[in-house]
């Protein structure tokens, strides 16, 4: 009896496996400031760098049209708000020499939330609302800042048609292909509200 077949099928099956890279969640416990409903009218803010134009990692400030500094120069790098009323995307500048984490900020400087990767960038608003993180967890903003649906979830897709998968049991990797894969055995989807779809 040939068990050639059978070995070649176990010996993939374990290298596939292995080639498999897990994403560990990142837990930052890092303070999150909760937006209110601000209903005032706020003056836009627009971007401004010491380099020659805008890109991703260049220091940045924001100043309004009047050029009065409002988020001064030495604490966020660029990373896609070229203006922005509520909330811009950028990237932490703890220091001349590194980069840290990408998040969300209001007008204030205060973090909001960490952001979640789209692309290679930031991700958009989608059916106005942004999935986001908070101390590993994901939820949803809008475009104001404020968290709509709490950072409670492992993993969430983005909203479509007004629903979106969510779960409170997920792994992320990386497949061999360096694309990020996330599984789960336990997918529902939610409303707008964070209420859970019951579908018969």
């Amino acid at each position: 009896m040939n068990h050639y077949p059978v070995h070649v099928l176990l010996l993939l099956t374990v290298a596939m496996s292995a080639c498999r890279e897990i994403v560990e969640q990142v837990q930052t416990d890092s303070p999150y400031v909760d937006v209110t409903t601000d209903t005032t009218t706020l003056p836009m803010l627009y971007a401004v760098s010491d380099e020659e134009y805008l890109q991703y990692g260049a220091d940045v400030s924001y100043v309004t049209a009047a050029g009065n500094t409002i988020v001064p120069f030495g604490h966020f790098a660029y990373y896609g708000t070229d203006s922005f009323t509520h909330v811009a995307n950028v990237i932490l500048h703890p220091n001349d020499s590194t980069y840290g984490r990408q998040v969300g900020i209001n007008r204030y400087q205060d973090i909001l939330f960490d952001l979640v990767m789209y692309d290679n960038g930031p991700e958009p608003l989608h059916d106005g609302l942004l999935r986001v993180l908070r101390n590993g967890k994901m939820g949803f903003a809008n475009e104001k800042g404020q968290i709509v649906i709490p950072c409670i979830y492992d993993y969430v897709q983005r909203f479509d048609g007004g629903q979106a998968e969510v779960t409170f049991e997920a792994t992320e990797y990386y497949d061999l292909d360096d694309h990020l894969r996330v599984e789960s055995d336990t997918w529902f989807d939610i409303d707008r509200h964070g209420k859970r779809i019951i579908t018969l």
